[in-house]
Formats: structure tokens, C-alpha cells, sequence
């Protein structure tokens, strides 16, 4: 079964460093497993070389700008409908099953009854959408690190938009 894990938001200043991170600045945020307690830990880039050892996870950001438009995630309806219409496009399998695991850890899915695999095919996430009780079957994708960049960049551009402050 999956957790969920609370991990907090961005401390805006480098550990390494010790100063604030700036707006635009690229740094990387790692997640330390620290006995029953997850810790995040942000880096610049320019103090980065590598994740931490005892590092469960990484990942590369940017510090928001003051010019750029905020952006905001698509309704619920639309992510879901996506994962429908991905399930028809075997090249969108990577995509679909990170977009499957974001609408879990969103609770806009959950777990099928059954589990979180198949019994007949280990290789499936079982879901269930928590408006309307559908069920659906995601391949389970293996991704390799040199994937994580083009297709963080291809999710950002499915399902996010950009909306202006004084809307």
C-alpha cells in the first residue's frame, strides 16, 4: 500500500551555504529519512554535487520569480480525463503512470479495492476515481534517471497553466 509522507515545503535557503536562496536560482531539495521523520534539505546549485548519502529521493527546482505568471493545476475533471485518454496513446505510458501516482498522492484517486497491484499482473497500479467510483489499470513504468528531466518538463506543460495574480 502507499503512504503518505509529509515532507515540508522549501526552506528558501541553501544548507550547504547557509544564505537564501535567490529568485530564478536553480537548487536541488533532498529527502533524508531521519528515524521515524522524513527532513528535507535544499542546496544551491552552486554548492551541489551530489545527493546526500541516506538520500531517499532528489529532484532540481527553480526559486520562483517575481515577473513570471503563477501557475496553477488544472481542475481535478481534466487530470482525470488525461489519465483516460493517455490510457489510448501506448507512447504517454511513462506520463500516465506519473500522473496516476500524482492524483494519488492528490487523493483524487485511490488504491482499488484490490490492492495497489493487480494478483493477475504485478505490473498494474489498480485505481479508482474518488467522484464517480471508475476503475482503472496503469501500467507500472520504469523510469530511468536520464528520463526524470524531459519528462518532469513534458507534465509541467500537461497540467499546469498559467493564471495572472488579480484573477
Amino acid at each position: 500500500m502507499l503512504g503518505e509522507y509529509k515532507v515540508n515545503r522549501c526552506t528558501r535557503r541553501c544548507f550547504t551555504l547557509g544564505r537564501p536562496l535567490k529568485e530564478a536560482e536553480w537548487y536541488y531539495s533532498v529527502v533524508i529519512e531521519d528515524g521515524e521523520q522524513f527532513e528535507r534539505r535544499d542546496y544551491s546549485a552552486e554548492a551541489w554535487t551530489e545527493p546526500p548519502e541516506g538520500a531517499i529521493g532528489w529532484w532540481k527546482n527553480q526559486m520562483p520569480s517575481a515577473e513570471k505568471k503563477k501557475l496553477t493545476l488544472a481542475p481535478p475533471e481534466v487530470l482525470i480525463q488525461l489519465l483516460r485518454q493517455m490510457s489510448d496513446t501506448p507512447a504517454q505510458g511513462k506520463n500516465q503512470y506519473l500522473l496516476a501516482l500524482l492524483l494519488l498522492r492528490r487523493r483524487i484517486v485511490r488504491e482499488a479495492a484490490a490492492g495497489e497491484t493487480s494478483p493477475e499482473s504485478p505490473d498494474v497500479l489498480r485505481i479508482e476515481v474518488s467522484s464517480d467510483g471508475d476503475t482503472m489499470e496503469i501500467p507500472v513504468a520504469e523510469i530511468r534517471r536520464s528520463e526524470v528531466e524531459s519528462l518532469n518538463q513534458n507534465l509541467q506543460e500537461l497540467l499546469y497553466c498559467e493564471v495572472d495574480e488579480d484573477q
